[in-house]
């Protein structure tokens, strides 16, 4: 029982950092952990804890309560010294006030990777070379894959994940980082969320092939759990991010659909307070192009409500309306009722 009640709390502190509030359980589930709380509660009297440290009695999933009160990174230039002009605003200090937020069981020291994994550099500037689009995407490509860190954090026989798509698609939909069937491939969303992003661009009216998909990070974060994946932290992210600006630039999208809350606070930048609630369904910018924010596709295999598979699809009309894509009156009604 124990390695069960361990694989549902790693998975729950999962989702809790990808930003979802509520998550079903089944009964038997919830009663097994509510035991073992309540045996490690009895086991740890209050005394225990640090002074001045109550203990915390909140619902591990409750929804914040306040507007999510992050800043959007600095405007990126799209011209051939966007990587650079990135890295020069990622090292400049921030003069916003940062919350401190404590969470339970996460690495304290350091940037907060588990055990075991080694520290993430600050990213190497590099420069675009001059060439049509497909030369350009060829050489970042190789670039990234290439690239000693991201290599370095590979497991075993795996891979590094790069964009694929249209080099003059409309949209480019940026997803968080890979997964298992990822890392295996190469290639992102290929999965049983990418097979459920191919039904959603299906439904859109047009082809996988049709656009662009990028991930946030370029390699699956390590844990040390034989299960499961991991959330990247800020450092992960931002090594990897001039790689996906760079891609962005090539392909020179009209509109950017980030999927989950990791790639939104990959692109507007960590706030732990943000909730994918507050910041779905409205166009915000970023790198110049207009972004808009919506579930990652895996929440919808954990929750198959018409309601829930509506607020994602309210989204992607939006983005179908903006880059022109005609919108039937079938299409307008899925998932209403």
């Amino acid at each position: 029982m124990r390695v069960e009640l361990e694989a549902v709390v790693n998975e729950l502190k999962r989702w809790r950092d990808a930003g979802e509030d509520a998550v079903y359980l089944e009964p038997g589930t919830l009663d097994a952990v509510r035991a073992k709380v309540a045996e490690l509660r009895a086991a740890a009297p209050d005394e225990a804890l640090p002074e001045n440290q109550a203990r915390d009695t909140s619902p591990a999933f409750e929804a914040a309560s306040s507007e999510s009160r992050g800043s959007l990174r600095p405007r990126i230039k799209q011209n051939a010294d966007v990587i650079k002009d990135f890295l020069q605003q990622s090292d400049s200090p921030s003069t916003a006030p940062k919350k401190k937020v404590a969470k339970k069981g996460a690495a304290k020291a350091g940037q907060g990777l588990p055990p075991g994994v080694k520290e993430i550099p600050s990213p190497t500037p590099f420069e675009l070379p001059e060439g049509d689009k497909q030369a350009r995407w060829n050489w970042l490509r190789d670039h990234v894959l290439g690239d000693p860190v991201c290599q370095e954090h590979l497991r075993p026989s795996k891979q590094v994940v790069f964009g694929v798509g249209n080099l003059d698609a409309d949209i480019f939909f940026c997803g968080e980082a890979p997964g298992e069937d990822e890392e295996m491939q190469g290639e992102p969303f290929v999965g049983k969320a990418g097979q459920l992003l191919n039904k959603i661009i299906s439904a859109m009216g047009v082809s996988r092939e049709q656009t662009y998909i990028g991930n946030i990070m370029n390699w699956r974060p390590e844990h040390d759990k034989p299960f499961g994946n991991r959330a990247p932290v800020e450092a992960e992210i931002n090594y990897c991010l001039p790689y996906l600006i760079g891609q962005l630039e090539i392909v020179q999208p009209k509109v950017i659909v980030a999927l989950g809350l990791t790639a939104a606070n990959g692109l507007l930048g960590f706030d732990p307070e943000r909730r994918m609630g507050k910041v779905r369904g409205q166009w915000l910018e970023f790198s110049g192009v207009p972004l808009i924010i919506t579930y990652h596709p895996s929440y919808l295999l954990r929750n198959q409500a018409n309601s829930a598979k509506r607020l994602v699809w309210e989204d992607i009309l939006l983005a179908m309306a903006k880059v022109g894509l005609p919108i039937s009156e079938k299409q307008q009604g899925y998932f209403k009722g």
